[in-house]
C-alpha cells in the first residue's frame, strides 16, 4: 500500500507526538516538489524557508564540495528553516528523479510551535546532524593532511636522491647522509648502521667534501632547500 503525506510526517521524529489532526491539516496543506536528476533542491548560502521530506528518490548533501550524507525515501532536511531564516548550511542535489513533501516555516509555525515536544525534538535533531557533520569535516580535514605529508615526503626523498646522486655518493655514504636529515647524531648513526664512530666521521668528512660543505647544518640545509 502506498505511503500518503500524512504517513511520511507521523515517520518523522519530532512530529510523532503532535496529535493526528494538526499532522492531518499540515499533511493537506503542503505541496509535492519534483526534482529531476543533477537538479538542486537549494544551494549553500541561499535563503531558504521550508523543509523536506523525501516521497522518493535520493539527495546528496554537500559542503565546500565535500559529501556530508545522503538521504533518502522518508529522511527529511533543511529543519533549521523551520526555526529561524537563515541561509542554508548545504547545498542538496538529486542523484535520481525525486519527489519531496515541502513544509513551509508559516506552516510549521502555525500548526506545531505551540507543541513544545516538537520543538524540543527538533532542536536535538539539529544538534545531532552538527555533530555528524563537524566528525565528517574533521576526518576530511585529517585525510587532506595525511596527503599534504606524504606528497611533501615524496617530493623530498626524490629531492635528495637526486642530491646525492648529483654528487656522487656511495650506497653508504647516502644511507649516512639521510639519517643526518633525520636528526640523529654520528653516535646513533653508527649504531643504526652497525658502523664504529669513527667510520661515520670518516663517511661525513667525504659527504662534505663531494657537497662542498663544512658542517652539519649546511648540509641539512641543501638537502631541504
Amino acid at each position: 500500500m502506498e505511503k500518503t503525506n500524512f504517513d511520511f510526517l507521523s515517520d518523522i521524529d519530532f512530529l510523532q507526538k503532535v496529535s493526528v489532526d494538526t499532522l492531518e491539516c499540515l499533511a493537506s496543506e503542503c505541496q509535492l516538489k519534483e526534482l529531476a536528476v543533477g537538479e538542486a533542491l537549494f544551494q549553500d548560502g541561499e535563503e531558504g524557508d521550508s523543509m523536506y521530506v523525501i516521497l522518493s528518490g535520493e539527495l546528496v548533501v554537500s559542503k565546500n564540495e565535500i559529501e556530508i550524507a545522503r538521504r533518502e525515501q522518508g529522511d527529511y532536511l533543511g529543519e533549521m528553516a523551520l526555526i529561524e531564516s537563515k541561509p542554508r548550511s548545504a547545498t542538496v542535489i538529486s542523484t535520481v528523479p525525486t519527489r519531496l513533501l515541502e513544509i513551509t516555516q508559516e506552516q510549521f509555525q502555525a500548526k506545531l510551535s505551540a507543541s513544545p515536544d516538537a520543538l524540543i525534538a527538533i532542536m536535538k535533531t539539529l544538534s545531532s546532524r552538527a555533530r555528524e557533520n563537524l566528525k565528517i569535516f574533521e576526518s576530511q580535514d585529517s585525510n587532506r593532511t595525511r596527503l599534504h605529508e606524504l606528497e611533501s615526503k615524496n617530493k623530498l626523498e626524490k629531492h635528495v636522491k637526486y642530491l646525492m646522486q648529483e654528487a656522487g655518493l656511495t650506497s653508504r655514504e647516502a644511507d649516512v647522509a639521510r639519517l643526518i636529515c633525520t636528526g640523529l647524531s654520528d653516535k646513533a648513526i653508527a649504531s643504526e648502521l652497525g658502523l664504529s664512530h669513527h667510520t661515520v666521521k670518516d663517511h661525513l668528512k667525504k659527504i662534505y667534501a663531494k657537497f662542498r660543505v663544512h658542517a652539519r647544518a649546511q648540509l641539512v640545509s641543501l638537502m631541504y632547500k
